[in-house]
């Protein structure tokens, strides 16, 4: 919520960086965690902390170099999170099973410093507005109902669509199917979604941003109660992935236009 109001006051190569800095920090001390709680404090805090401040400002940049075709932009910009999910799922299923967790942990949080560091250069907008600061931020759109109804959307949408990525793995192996396959089942997955994403963004241009989103929502919801129940083998479990995958990517996509569609 503050990372798109720091973005436009501050910096959004900066804040990308904090970001980034923050993520690789939570998931190194999230490698030396012993306890849930301590998890809960590297892995849910300062990690998730990081990715949403990297989030909003990659999320929005592409847009501002466009006055056409934003949703196709944008739809690119973010397709890269599913072609690193193609690479990262089996190279994570390697790491676990040669090093173990812990060193997964921490070899995965300096590749995110890297990675991340690299793409934070090339995060920026054609003008940085500094007119606006906390003494003019609109308070107001807290109370506005179509404000309101937008952000609980996107905070219960958001979390339930990180769901199925997370447990979809754990739920195949308890139906028989190898975590080797499950993870290939989830690049697969990835794929689905860095195409969902530049498709929705597309089509975006030509049907509106939230006709879109309503399509992906409705869909992705149908994949997940009609389509999930019945995973038995491996079949059915790349169909999940697959339909699931595609419409997922697109909400990552359409969520940001559809704020600055409705609020500018």
């Amino acid at each position: 919520m503050l990372a798109g109001w720091m973005a436009e006051v501050w910096s959004y190569r900066k804040l990308c960086v904090i970001g980034v800095l923050l993520m690789f920090l939570g998931q190194l001390l999230g490698s030396f965690c012993k306890q849930p709680w301590q998890l809960c404090l590297t892995e849910g805090i300062v990690y998730g902390l990081g990715g949403g401040l990297v989030y909003s400002p990659t999320s929005t940049a592409p847009a501002r170099w466009f006055t056409t075709r934003r949703g196709l932009a944008t739809g690119i910009t973010v397709a890269g999170v599913g072609v690193g999910g193609l690479v990262i799922a089996p190279l994570t299923e390697y790491l676990v099973s040669h090093v173990g967790v812990p060193w997964s942990m921490r070899i995965s949080a300096f590749y995110i410093l890297v990675l991340g560091l690299i793409a934070c250069y090339f995060v920026r907008v054609p003008v940085q507005d500094k007119t606006r600061t906390l003494k003019n931020f609109n308070w107001g759109a807290f109370y506005n109902r179509r404000f309101v109804v937008q952000a609980l959307m996107v905070f219960f949408v958001t979390a339930a669509y990180i769901v199925p990525f997370m447990y979809l793995p754990q739920f195949w192996v308890s139906k028989g199917i190898s975590s080797q396959t499950a993870s290939v089942i989830i690049a697969v997955a990835n794929v689905s979604s860095s195409i969902g994403r530049v498709v929705t963004g597309f089509a975006a241009d030509y049907i509106g941003v939230l006709n879109s989103l309503m399509i992906t929502l409705i869909v992705s919801s149908i994949s997940c109660l009609l389509i999930w129940p019945l995973t038995t083998g491996t079949g059915v479990a790349i169909v999940m992935g697959i339909f699931y995958g595609f419409p997922s990517g697109g909400y990552w996509t359409l969520a940001p236009l559809a704020a600055g569609k409705l609020f500018g």
